[in-house]
């Protein structure tokens, strides 16, 4: 089997025979057998949330080499085909959980209301519009950000319970707020909090501290990563940072898609894979 599927990779151009990207269409190459596919088909499955939380997606893009980021946001290292599938996820879930460094450095604005947005989440099961959430102990925002200047759209902003109560106030006036956790955010508790809400499916979007906290809680259950066909240098940091697990958790891989040589693999964890079998 892996040899029929490496024997169909290479068909493919080196990538310096096709760089820049032509936006070929994506193709999945595992499982087999290789075939052209529609994203809005191949994303959509049976996520049943449990414990009493929404189901938690992750989802990053890295380089080959672990880099997240370029002076501080994803955008350089992604392409037409990984910003059609970063639509496509974005279309999955209820709540868009992010962490407030990401959210600031890459002006998170209120998610997309358009008629083909709506009937893609529709089609998923998911909210109409999904809601951003902000992760911060802190609060320390400008409360002039994009996300917060659609009051149709009030974002949530997830917080301690002791937080400065000034700030609380005042961004109680553009956004809702879930207080849990002392000293830092009770992730588990916020996302009991965002279920009370109704939300079924939770996304969150990084930045790599968020998901490792979320990680080290085993609070994830499924995890989208983009691989650039790029080299990133610098000090890479990898799409989790902070996390520390008592032993190595294994993962199911679900599915591998390529387009003008990203790679985009989804994985969850081998309990609920084997619980759908």
């Amino acid at each position: 089997m892996v040899k029929g599927i490496f024997a169909s990779i290479s068909r493919y151009e080196s990538p310096s025979a096709s760089y820049p990207c032509q936006h070929r269409g994506v193709h999945r190459i595992f499982p087999p057998p290789v075939s052209e596919v529609e994203a809005d088909d191949i994303y959509r499955d049976d996520r049943t949330p449990t414990s009493g939380r929404p189901w938690l997606m992750m989802n990053m893009i890295e380089t080959v080499d672990g880099v997240t980021e370029v002076e501080g946001v994803s955008g350089p290292l992604g392409s037409p085909g990984d910003k059609d599938i970063f639509g496509t996820i974005r279309t999955l879930p209820d709540i868009i959980l992010v962490g407030s460094n990401t959210a600031v450095a890459e002006q998170y604005s209120p998610p997309s209301t358009s008629v083909s947005t709506k009937a893609r989440r529709l089609t998923s099961g998911a909210w109409p519009i999904a809601r951003l959430a902000v992760v911060s102990a802190q609060l320390d925002f400008d409360l002039t950000l994009p996300m917060f200047t659609r009051p149709s759209q009030r974002p949530i902003v997830v917080t301690t319970t002791n937080a400065d109560p000034n700030k609380v106030e005042l961004i109680a006036e553009v956004a809702d707020l879930i207080q849990c956790g002392v000293d830092s955010v009770d992730l588990a508790e916020a996302l009991r909090e965002m279920a009370g809400l109704g939300a079924q499916w939770v996304l969150s979007e990084g930045g790599p501290s968020l998901n490792g906290a979320l990680l080290a809680a085993g609070l994830v259950d499924e995890i989208f990563v983009t691989v650039a066909p790029l080299l990133g240098g610098g000090q890479a940091r990898g799409i989790s940072r902070g996390n520390t697990f008592s032993e190595i958790e294994e993962l199911e891989l679900r599915h591998v898609l390529t387009e003008d040589h990203f790679l985009f693999l989804r994985y969850t964890k081998a309990s609920h894979h084997d619980a759908s079998l």
